[in-house]
C-alpha cells in the first residue's frame, strides 16, 4: 500500500513539475521577446536624445550671442558720455534687443522685465520731453510682461534631475520577492519539501503586464536606461519649450512606471505622482514682444540724426 502512494506520488509530482516547466520555458520566452521589444526601445529613445542634442546645440549658440550683446552693452555702459540722450537711446536700443532674444530663447520674463524697468528709470531721469514716446512704449510693454504666467522652468528642470538621480533606487516587478506562506500538509515529506522550493520560485500576484516579472537580473538595466532616457528627453524638451515631446515624454515615462515598476513602494508613487503634477504645467505659452518698445526707441534715434 505504501509503495502505491509513493508511486501516486511520485507521478503526480513529476506531472505537475513537467506543466510548470513547460510554464516557465513559455513565459521565459515571453520575456525574451520583451527584452528584444525593450532593445529597440532603447534605440529609439536615443536617437531621440541624439535629435535633442543638437536643437540644444542651436540654442547655446543663440544664448552666446546674446552674450556677445551683453558685451557691448556693457562697453557702452562705461562710456563717458553715457549721460547724452544719444548713448542712451542706443544703450535702450542695445538692452531691449538683448532682452527680446532672452525672451524668445524661453528665458525668465523676470529678467527682461527688469531691464526694461532700468531702462525707463534711467529715461525718465534724462528728462527729455522728446523721450516721452518711448516711456509710454516701455510702459505698455512692461506691463505686458507682467501679466505674462510664465512657468518655472527652472523649478521644473530641477525636479526632473532629482528624479533621475532617484531611478536606480526605485524597485522593479522583477526584483520584488514575496513573502514566504506556510505549507500544506502532504501525504509525504518529499512533497512538503518540493512545495516549500516552489513557493520560492513563484509567487501570487497581478500584474498588468506579466513579462515584467520574469525579467532577469541582468536585464533590468533596460528597463532603467530606458527610463532614464525618457525622463532626459523630457527635460530637453522643457529646456527647448517643444510642449507636445515633453508631455509625450513624461506620459511614456508615466506608462513605463507603471508597467515595469512595483506601485507599492513609496518612491514608486512618489515619482508617478510629482511626473502628474508636471504634466499640468504650461510650458509652451508665447511670451510678450519688445517690438513697440524697439520701434520706439529706433524711431527716437531716427528723429535725432535727422535733426543734425
Amino acid at each position: 500500500m505504501a509503495l502505491a502512494v509513493a508511486v501516486a506520488t511520485a507521478a503526480w509530482t513529476g506531472s505537475r513539475l513537467g506543466a510548470l516547466e513547460s510554464e516557465a520555458a513559455r513565459r521565459l520566452q515571453a520575456g525574451e521577446q520583451r527584452v528584444a521589444h525593450l532593445e529597440g526601445a532603447l534605440e529609439h529613445a536615443q536617437a531621440q536624445l541624439r535629435d535633442a542634442q543638437n536643437r540644444t546645440a542651436v540654442l547655446e549658440s543663440k544664448v552666446l550671442e546674446a552674450a556677445g550683446l551683453q558685451a557691448q552693452l556693457g562697453k557702452l555702459y562705461r562710456s563717458p558720455a553715457s549721460d547724452s540722450t544719444d548713448v542712451l537711446l542706443a544703450e535702450s536700443e542695445s538692452a531691449l534687443a538683448l532682452a527680446s532674444q532672452q525672451l524668445a530663447l524661453g528665458s525668465n520674463p523676470q529678467a527682461a522685465l527688469g531691464a526694461l524697468q532700468e531702462i525707463e528709470t534711467r529715461l525718465r531721469r534724462q528728462d527729455d520731453p522728446s523721450l516721452g514716446g518711448v516711456r509710454r512704449a516701455l510702459q505698455r510693454d512692461i506691463d505686458r510682461l507682467k501679466a505674462f504666467p510664465a512657468a518655472d522652468i527652472g523649478s521644473l528642470a530641477l525636479r526632473l534631475d532629482g528624479l533621475l538621480g532617484s531611478v536606480d533606487q526605485l524597485p522593479l516587478l522583477a526584483s520584488v520577492r514575496a513573502p514566504g506562506q506556510a505549507s500544506a500538509e502532504a501525504p509525504a515529506a518529499g512533497l512538503n519539501a518540493l512545495r516549500g522550493e516552489l513557493q520560492q520560485l513563484f509567487r501570487v500576484r497581478r500584474v498588468d503586464v506579466p513579462d515584467a516579472a520574469l525579467l532577469a537580473p541582468e536585464q533590468a538595466y533596460f528597463l532603467r536606461q530606458n527610463l532614464r532616457l525618457l525622463l532626459l528627453n523630457a527635460r530637453l524638451s522643457l529646456l527647448s519649450h517643444n510642449d507636445a515631446l515633453y508631455r509625450s515624454d513624461l506620459e511614456r515615462a508615466i506608462g513605463w512606471i507603471r508597467d515595469y515598476y512595483d506601485d507599492r513602494n513609496r518612491g514608486v508613487a512618489g515619482a508617478t505622482a510629482q511626473l502628474r503634477q508636471m504634466l499640468g504645467a504650461r510650458i509652451a505659452l508665447e511670451p510678450p514682444t519688445l517690438a513697440e518698445s524697439l520701434a520706439a526707441v529706433r524711431a527716437a534715434r531716427a528723429v535725432r540724426e535727422a535733426g543734425r
